[in-house]
């Protein structure tokens, strides 16, 4: 469950999905009714989210939160996990030290280096964020040993992608969540753009394993994961709607933080807090989201493409339905460029990347329960 504690922001950037950046912050009875809500349905840990806006800017809402989840946790049996995903800026002293303390994990969305950070994620006064951003997620880092950072590519900076990446990197940071920017208007100049920025940022990747310390890049990782397991097992999508949801400061509950917006209801709202799930409204949206179009069933790409994503099809046509034709352009960019790059390990023999994607522990836990072995796999 993810909690939207507020619409407010201290950055401006050019590209948020998240609509106005209003002040309305979620009440406490509605964050009482979501916990509940949370720890009475499914079974097994229950991962508590923080996001917003800025979910920093609450930050006395967010310890209500982690106590009213721990209380719950205590009283169900089940245990809790805790995350937030913060723009940085006010990752420092007290609040830092209260996350790590309470183990929560630490995501921080971080474009690049000065140039392309300031530029495309300015304080509201117009000033530059990224030396806050970077003295902070440093000392984060040091401090709670981990920290995964989110930064987003879109039209109008692709060329600087492949030296925004590497700045991220010198920080130490050893997970980048690469997220394309679906709410842009993306031309065919821009997804040729993409993939020779691509390339390079895979000649990187691959560097990185030749040296001995590889670095999570789940774009490609994921794309890599499912063609070396995808005969031998169906990877699941994600649980969008189903056991992973959103709850507005409003208390309604959406399929994903990318569908809330301005929080008006008309986005796909599949419940509220108070009523619980809308059982007609939820079946509708999974409908789209577990469904596959006539189009992608015979698509040799299909088992590795995004074109169930519900919350990229929103963002790029504003509904959940079918996927858009830029949309199989951008997952061709991206699958050719991860292909690319693991077929230079592969015929390597690199053995860091063959013991990872071959023999590391998920893909050890695939193959046990098919009753097989590594060494039973057609590595071809």
């Amino acid at each position: 469950m993810e909690l939207f504690l507020t619409h407010d922001c201290n950055l401006r950037c050019r590209y948020c999905y998240n609509g106005r950046h209003f002040k309305r912050v979620m009440p406490r009875r509605v964050m009482e009714a979501a916990v509940s809500l949370a720890f009475d349905r499914g079974e097994g840990p229950v991962t508590v989210s923080f996001f917003g806006g800025e979910p920093l800017m609450e930050f006395h809402r967010l310890k209500d939160g982690v106590a009213l989840s721990r209380a719950a946790s205590k009283r169900s049996g089940r245990e809790v996990r805790f995350q937030v995903t913060t723009n940085g800026t006010l990752l420092s002293g007290r609040r830092l030290e209260y996350l790590v303390a309470g183990g929560v994990s630490l995501n921080v969305s971080l474009d690049g280096n000065r140039a392309v950070q300031d530029r495309r994620r300015p304080f509201r006064n117009g000033k530059g964020s990224h030396r806050r951003v970077v003295e902070n997620l440093l000392r984060a880092r040091v401090v709670a040993g981990k920290v995964t950072v989110t930064m987003v590519a879109g039209p109008g900076h692709l060329a600087e992608l492949p030296a925004s990446l590497a700045h991220i990197l010198s920080l130490g940071v050893e997970t980048v969540h690469l997220a394309l920017d679906y709410h842009a208007d993306w031309s065919a100049g821009d997804v040729e753009a993409l993939g020779v920025a691509l390339e390079v940022v895979g000649n990187c990747w691959v560097d990185a394993y030749r040296r001995g310390r590889p670095f999570s890049l789940p774009v490609f990782d994921s794309k890599i994961a499912r063609h070396v397991l995808q005969p031998l097992v169906n990877f699941p999508r994600c649980a969008c709607g189903d056991r992973e949801w959103t709850v507005a400061p409003s208390g309604r509950i959406y399929p994903c933080d990318r569908m809330v917006g301005d929080d008006d209801g008309n986005g796909p709202v599949i419940g509220d807090v108070f009523a619980g799930f809308d059982a007609e409204a939820t079946a509708r949206f999974l409908g789209c989201h577990q469904g596959t179009p006539d189009r992608c069933r015979d698509c040799d790409d299909s088992p590795r493409c995004l074109f169930w994503a519900s919350c990229v099809k929103y963002g790029l046509t504003g509904n959940v339905g079918e996927p858009p034709d830029i949309l199989c352009r951008l997952e061709r960019t991206v699958i050719r460029a991860a292909d690319r790059a693991a077929a230079i390990l592969f015929e390597e023999g690199n053995a860091t990347f063959i013991r990872r994607f071959y023999q590391g522990h998920y893909a050890r836990r695939v193959l046990h329960a098919l009753g097989l072995k590594t060494g039973d796999v057609d590595q071809r």
